[in-house]
């Protein structure tokens, strides 16, 4: 199954790929057994089947991150809150496998323009956790929360053509005007 676009209207096969297939179906041919092959044969799913798990896992995610903030009130529970509020951050990022795929998915997180954002944007979910579950501090998660925030923002902005350079002005902007009252 091709996970490359969803939303293409070409379903057939190609000549050769398609004789491979019938020639499989009456057993003149045996199927080539791979674990990736088998992967994908197991995983079909429709372009409204896509488009629910899209909409589903973002809206989960969505939820985990505002349900956290139930943790930090009347008495912080740092663990709990960074641990509910990550693992939501998680699912509405990893929604879009739905739509493209897993492996694409990953690849395009990986590519030069997003290396840097895609990095700091999980070193800072590793430290949000290690400053939540191991050191138990909120300042210090509050800040790497803060950071992990700012590195998803950026990281979205790589998908929006001009998206960084419209970021990096407004805020200067702000920062600017910001400035210039005090």
């Amino acid at each position: 199954m091709d996970f490359s676009n969803p939303f293409s209207s070409s379903k057939g096969l190609s000549g050769s790929k398609m004789l491979d297939s019938l020639k499989e179906s009456v057993g003149l041919k045996e199927k080539e057994q791979s674990l990736l092959g088998d992967l994908e044969d197991s995983i079909s799913l429709t372009k409204m089947q896509r488009l629910y798990g899209f909409g589903i896992c973002l809206g989960i995610g969505i939820l985990l991150s505002l349900l956290s903030t139930m943790f930090l009130f009347p008495v912080p529970r740092v663990k709990k809150f960074a641990t509910c509020y990550t693992l939501g951050n998680l699912l509405s990022i990893g929604c879009t496998c739905f739509l493209m795929g897993p492996w694409k998915q990953i690849k395009n997180m990986f590519k030069g323009h997003r290396l840097a954002a895609t990095v700091v944007y999980l070193c800072s979910i590793g430290f949000t956790l290690y400053a939540a579950l191991k050191l138990n501090n909120l300042a210090l998660t509050l800040i790497f929360l803060l950071v992990q925030i700012c590195a998803l923002v950026w990281y979205c902005m790589t998908y929006v053509p001009f998206g960084q350079r419209m970021l990096k002005s407004c805020v200067g902007r702000c920062i600017g005007d910001f400035g210039d009252d005090w």
